[in-house]
């Protein structure tokens, strides 16, 4: 199963720098299963993560400041800090996928907030500036209620492989 087109979905317009690093660490991870040719996903709606978030992930916009109330919280734990500023704050959504931060060469597995017009508000990171987030406003079934030993619905295997293996509903 190829998948040029969640690669050349990612490639539309003009794009910030940090965009274009996480633009091109995500297609080196599609292109790498292109060349393993793995078959243990054959059949399923997206055979990595990297294929998921690159076919149904969007780009959030960073905000320069936290909003009131919203504290900073500790670095490495992002996929909790996003969950709990979710329960507390019900206007925000949990979202998750990859971000890179500026300068940095590599994107990372990462979890966020965003408010209504798609403005990322991250607890964990302090410096918003120059970075770029990629991801999916994941279904309200599989957010995390509480912190995860695994980390990130996207980490999991749990809650990974069944939205691999279906992919996401397009109305979601």
């Amino acid at each position: 199963m190829q998948n040029s087109g969640a690669a050349a979905r990612l490639d539309v317009g003009a794009v910030s720098p940090a965009q274009r690093v996480l633009t091109d660490w995500l297609g080196m991870h599609i292109a790498l299963m292109d060349q393993c040719a793995h078959r243990g996903t054959e059949g399923w709606a997206h055979r990595s993560v990297y294929e998921l978030v690159a076919a149904h992930g969007q780009w959030f916009v960073p905000s320069a400041d936290l909003p009131a109330g919203i504290r900073p919280m500790p670095e490495g734990e992002c996929f909790a800090n996003a969950a709990a500023v979710e329960r507390d704050y019900p206007h925000l959504v949990y979202t998750e996928g990859f971000a890179v931060a500026s300068g940095s060469p590599v994107g990372v597995a990462h979890a966020w907030c965003t408010d209504g017009e798609g403005r990322v508000v991250d607890p964990t990171w302090s410096d918003l500036r120059g970075s770029a987030y990629l991801g999916i406003v994941l279904p309200l079934d599989t957010r995390p209620q509480r912190h995860r030993a695994w980390g990130g619905v996207l980490e999991s295997p749990e809650t990974l492989f069944p939205l691999l293996r279906n992919g996401l509903d397009s109305g979601r």
